[in-house]
């Protein structure tokens, strides 16, 4: 199926039977942490996120996936000092676990060392390992190397959600990846898988949003959005997302109708491939 089949479209938000669950309990052991980490995050708090994987970290050093998730979601808030330096103990700890080195390897990338993430990389995928984030982030490389490069990329990615057996995580991840690679229409589409296999996720929706918002398909755009303000109202980012949209509506792109829009972000989407 066509990525894009995925894409909603419509004047606002679905009501409440796809309202976020209730918080749960206050975490206690390393479990709780771990699955409030994943709320976190799932929900777009990566400072929150990164909190709990660590609190996880703390009552169970070996718990592998919680290094990773921790070293990625700091680079995604933008903490990439800290994230050097966690990764670097992850793999000084954990030198058999694969995993870690594709970690380390975007967290090197992010700071324009690519000539020693491509090592870590190699390292993460090698021996017939089978792990849907290490090929994620080597599609980030391959990105991040040269962005003419993004078949191969996509490749990465499209292996990675079947390795994944369709967890939001892996399209989400390579969603962020194109946006950063100001390939939005592409992102619009693993962002829109993302959504699919997780429609309680906000980051899903804000990041979608995001992508048509690059594209300056503003109405689509704010469309997200909304989504996002209806599992969570007081989701700030998503608020101030709305809050410039809003105005852009009544500009140049207020004229096209959506179904001339769909056929628009289609074409760029099949241009790029």
């Amino acid at each position: 199926m066509d990525r894009f089949d995925w894409i909603e479209f419509g004047d606002g938000a679905k009501s409440g039977k796809e309202r976020a669950p209730a918080p749960r309990t206050r975490p206690t052991d390393g479990p709780s942490f771990y699955r409030a980490a994943r709320e976190m995050r799932q929900a777009g708090h990566f400072k929150a996120a990164a909190d709990c994987f660590r609190k996880t970290v703390s009552f169970d050093d070996h718990h592998y996936w919680a290094w990773v998730a921790l070293i990625d979601t700091l680079v995604r808030a933008r903490h990439i000092e800290e994230a050097d330096t966690v990764s670097q103990e992850a793999i000084g700890n954990y030198r058999q676990v694969r995993p870690l080195y594709a970690a380390r390897a975007l967290v090197l990338a992010v700071q324009g060392k690519l000539d020693e993430a491509w090592p870590m990389s190699d390292v993460s995928v090698e021996g017939g390992d089978r792990s849907w984030y290490s090929r994620c982030v080597r599609g980030e490389l391959f990105l991040r190397h040269d962005v003419e490069e993004r078949r191969k990329a996509v490749a990465l990615f499209e292996e990675a959600m079947d390795l994944s057996q369709r967890d939001w995580e892996a399209p989400f991840i390579a969603g962020l990846a194109l946006l950063d690679a100001k390939l939005p229409a592409l992102a619009a589409g693993f962002f829109a898988e993302a959504a699919h296999c997780n429609p309680r996720a906000p980051i899903c929706w804000l990041c979608l949003g995001d992508a048509f918002n690059e594209l300056r398909l503003y109405d689509q755009a704010l469309f997200y959005y909304q989504r996002v303000t209806e599992l969570e109202p007081t989701h700030e980012v998503a608020r101030e997302r709305q809050r410039k949209a809003t105005p852009a509506l009544y500009g140049l792109m207020k004229v096209f109708q959506r179904v001339s829009l769909k056929e628009r972000w289609q074409k760029e989407y099949e241009d790029l491939m």
